[in-house]
């Protein structure tokens, strides 16, 4: 379209103001700059000449050529791309912009590897999102189907086909309360979380995320909480079977940073419909 574009935080809901009612932006706080920042001259300009377009979620939802669909083909060469397949091009544009700040992808990479002792692939990941998605009358998902789910793939692990070895299985969770329950219903196996670190403890929404509390976190709380978020999407992305629930956007966005799409898994997927068919629409 040759356009340029900027991010208007001025209304959501985590562009909190400082002491002084000043808000300076939540993305630039954790998150390298994505398309050009609001004070660039282009952008002031495109203000004061009334030239902004504000495009809405839905504009790229309705419209099935819009959404960059599984097996859709697009030609953009002004990107290099001669044509290249709709999951394909999400996924580059996803790793190109969404890069969060040096300190968090360090973090992040200590814990993975000193804090869980992770190795890319030879772990399993779930996803359990609680919190106000029970307000928007989602049913969560029992734990038990992801034990079960779990145990369905414990062949793609040679630790398991050769010695008989349950890979660990990292949980990233909203709600810490669900840690104890997994290991009552499987003793032997090792589960390990960001909800197990104690430097996590003052993290904000450790029993469940709910927006509308967001307002009224610590900068402290704020940092950990976040810092903790990081490193379950790192996780997620590197594990070698994810598991999780599709009523969260955070599975999705985990579906885009996983290389392929064989071992990603919804549990509250429609009765009856392959993965497949659940994916490709997004």
């Amino acid at each position: 379209e040759n356009r340029c574009f900027f991010v208007d935080e001025s209304q959501s809901h985590l562009n909190k103001p400082d002491e002084h009612g000043v808000r300076h932006g939540f993305l630039p706080k954790y998150m390298e700059t994505i398309g050009l920042p609001t004070d660039h001259p282009i952008v002031v300009k495109a203000r004061e000449e009334n030239r902004i377009v504000k495009r809405e979620w839905s504009d790229f939802w309705v419209e099935m050529s819009a959404r960059r669909a599984y097996g859709q083909k697009a030609k953009l060469p002004s990107l290099g791309f001669p044509e290249i397949e709709g999951h394909d091009l999400k996924r580059h544009l996803i790793r190109r912009m969404w890069r969060p700040h040096p300190k968090y992808r360090k973090s992040s990479c200590a814990a993975l590897e000193n804090t869980h002792g992770l190795k890319a692939a030879e772990y399993m990941a779930f996803s359990v999102r609680r919190g106000d998605k029970g307000e928007e009358k989602f049913a969560f998902t029992e734990l038990s189907e992801y034990i079960a789910e779990a145990e369905k793939h414990l062949y793609r692990f040679s630790s398991f086909m050769e010695n008989h070895i349950v890979p660990k299985i990292f949980v990233a969770t909203d709600d810490c309360s669900v840690m104890s329950e997994f290991r009552r219903m499987r003793p032997s196996w090792t589960f390990v979380s960001e909800c197990d670190v104690e430097e996590n403890s003052k993290a904000a929404a450790q029993n469940g995320f709910a927006l509308r509390e967001f307002k009224d976190w610590s900068e402290a709380a704020e940092d950990a909480h976040f810092t903790k978020f990081f490193t379950e999407i790192y996780a997620m992305a590197m594990s070698r079977v994810f598991i999780g629930v599709g009523y969260t956007n955070v599975s999705w966005w985990v579906y885009f940073l996983r290389p392929f799409r064989h071992s990603f898994i919804l549990l509250d997927k429609p009765k009856g419909q392959p993965d497949s068919r659940v994916f490709d629409n997004w």
